[in-house]
């Protein structure tokens, strides 16, 4: 099917794990026709403002960030920041720089000085002004050694001066007090043109200007709205002809309607149904056709999310014995737990849900012979012990989180995961 496509293939079309050159859709934000990517663009041009991006995971984040700024940036990730010695050695390990440099000077019987460095020096760090002061006590003969550490000031020098961009992925992973650091290193070279971008969710957008006040006014916020069906549709436009695949405006939208707002999803599900055709020499999508794609998509996932699930379907050490059952009206028998996964996993997908509406979830889910609905406590306990549960399995993976009522789930690959298995119904 590929060979009048001069391409690599299916992976060169679809991308679900890296930068998309052909199927990359740039979405305007406004009504001037500005793109997210020429917003970002705009951003840079302003020396000393600290970009906050923030938007649901798996939203494109990360990508819009490596399309807008290619071969510049400076990558971190602020799951991996425990200390203020991850930080610097994050930013030292992007730049190629060893923690130390040894230089070994000597004379030989002839007076001339030889200088030896001993470390791996990249062609970046080679940039950076890495001097020691000549050492004239040692005779003729004797070796000197001079130990450079790596400096905070030195590798911010560096970044400042070649136009590199600070990107701190997932920024409300770190701890509160690495949070309060990182703002205020931030602010303290802001002033001398560092460029800094913030990734985060959007109910945490505020936690950097929270912990430093200083950085009200000079912080450019950008949000990146949940994905629509036409714009993920478009994904599925542009790739599907390159390989020479006709796929229906039905089929394009069941698929865009379960990757849950979120391109690398509609990428990962395209890239699976494409491989089914070309393996079945298939010229005409089915139905079941989609369906495979889908189990193959959630394949991918078992492994990360079947042991988290079952351990907040397990809930609290009290044991289930102790908890209030629910009649759902095909007959089975389910607790709290339960019931909320299955709510969430409801039509239509949503990545917040208010109390309310999971309240109204559950009234579609349940018989009328029960003797008593969860109430709001309920529901706001159960949450918290689920959250509590999966951070405690899967501290770096995003799950869900409870706020002002409001059950927001943090990972669109884990709500697609209970919509399409089933496997974790049978935990």
């Amino acid at each position: 099917m590929l060979k009048n496509v001069k391409l690599n293939g299916i992976g060169d079309v679809f991308k679900p794990n890296a930068l998309p050159d052909h199927t990359y859709v740039d979405r305007r934000i406004d009504e001037y026709g500005d793109t997210y990517t020429e917003q970002l663009q705009k951003a840079l041009l302003n020396p000393g403002t600290l970009i906050a991006i923030t938007g649901a995971s798996k939203s494109g984040k990360t990508v819009l960030c490596h399309k807008a700024i290619r071969n510049t940036i400076i990558d971190l990730s602020a799951s991996q920041i425990e200390s203020r010695e991850d930080f610097w050695n994050q930013i030292g390990e992007q730049l190629e720089l060893p923690d130390e440099v040894q230089i070994k000077t000597s004379q030989s019987e002839n007076d001339v000085e030889k200088t030896q460095i001993t470390g791996e020096l990249s062609i970046k760090v080679a940039k950076i002004n890495i001097s020691a002061g000549k050492d004239n006590t040692g005779s003729k003969g004797n070796e000197i050694s001079h130990r450079i550490l790596r400096s905070q000031s030195s590798m911010m020098k560096y970044i400042i001066d070649n136009d590199f961009v600070l990107v701190i992925d997932d920024f409300h992973y770190a701890s509160e007090d690495i949070q309060l650091y990182i703002a205020r290193t931030i602010k303290t070279y802001l002033i001398n043109g560092l460029k800094v971008i913030i990734l985060s969710l959007p109910h945490r957008a505020d936690d950097a200007i929270r912990l430093n006040p200083d950085l009200i006014g000079r912080t450019s916020f950008i949000e990146i709205a949940p994905w629509s069906i036409d714009e993920l549709k478009e994904i599925g436009l542009k790739g599907f002809p390159l390989l020479n695949i006709a796929v229906d405006d039905v089929v394009l939208e069941h698929m865009a309607v379960e990757s849950i707002s979120s391109p690398q999803l509609m990428q990962d599900i395209c890239f699976n149904l494409a491989y089914r055709m070309e393996k079945n020499n298939a010229t005409t999508v089915s139905r079941e056709m989609v369906a495979v794609a889908l189990r193959e998509t959630v394949k991918k996932h078992k492994q990360v999310y079947s042991h988290v699930l079952k351990a907040a379907l397990e809930g609290p050490a009290q044991g289930k014995n102790k908890r209030t059952h629910y009649i759902l009206q095909d007959g089975r028998q389910v607790d709290i737990y339960m019931l909320l996964l299955i709510s969430i996993s409801s039509d239509p997908p949503e990545l917040s849900l208010p109390v309310q509406e999971i309240q109204r979830r559950f009234s579609n889910l349940l018989a009328e012979n029960n003797v008593k609905q969860p109430r709001s406590i309920d529901i706001s306990n159960a949450v918290k012990n689920i959250k509590n549960i999966m951070k405690e399995r899967a501290k770096n993976l995003d799950t869900i989180d409870w706020k002002a009522k409001t059950l927001y789930i943090l990972d669109s690959f884990l709500l697609f995961y209970l919509r399409c298995s089933d496997d974790w119904k049978n935990a």
